[in-house]
């Protein structure tokens, strides 16, 4: 037993009877219970998780590529090619492909074909390099019937304004290429007596 500090009575220290195990049935309600608080943080982390994977892949350039081929286009499109190299892990890409795909699908809509090509995809890669692509994202306008690309610089995609006079510069190149040679190959049939 203690004693005091001023020699009176002895300190007793309460005793606290002996805690009884729970009974079967409690023990069975709280493990249940603990089971399932487990179970619904489980649950809302992995909800969570998937929700903002959502979330991200939305604003993911993939998430806007129209599946059409390089190869698809040459063949099918009658209009110059809009030619986007891109990377799901590339930022600028991530910010400039909504607004590709809003002027592609706005006032480009009947005059250009969008492409979008991964560079991640080896078979891309390739083709990446026949356009000489140094940095992503790479954006081309290309007149696939007279085989001549025509880059859109990086200091153009600072707005949607300065991007769109951009591509309209480069598609009255394609036009001036069009009307010239089309006046060509007139002289050219002219001369021939054709």
């Amino acid at each position: 037993m203690l004693t005091s500090l001023s020699g009176r009575m002895p300190l007793a220290l309460p005793v606290e009877p002996p805690a009884k195990p729970p009974s079967k049935q409690r023990a069975t309600a709280m493990f249940k219970r603990s089971f399932l608080m487990v179970l619904m943080i489980v649950s809302l982390v992995f909800a969570s998780a998937f929700a903002s994977q959502l979330w991200i892949t939305r604003t993911l350039p993939s998430s806007h590529d129209p599946g059409l081929s390089i190869d698809q286009a040459f063949k099918t499109s009658k209009v110059p090619l809009l030619v986007e190299f891109y990377s799901d892990t590339c930022g600028t890409c991530q910010t400039l492909t909504p607004v590709i795909h809003e002027l592609q699908a706005g006032p480009y809509k009947d005059r250009l074909t969008l492409v979008m090509l991964d560079v991640s995809e080896p078979s891309n890669q390739e083709i990446a390099k026949l356009f000489g692509v140094d940095a992503l994202p790479g954006v081309f306008i290309f007149d696939h019937h007279h085989m001549k690309k025509y880059p859109i610089k990086p200091e153009n995609f600072v707005s949607k304004g300065t991007l769109q006079q951009a591509i309209d510069a480069a598609l009255s190149e394609t036009m001036k290429q069009a009307s010239g040679r089309s006046a060509t190959s007139q002289k050219v049939a002219l001369r021939l007596g054709q």
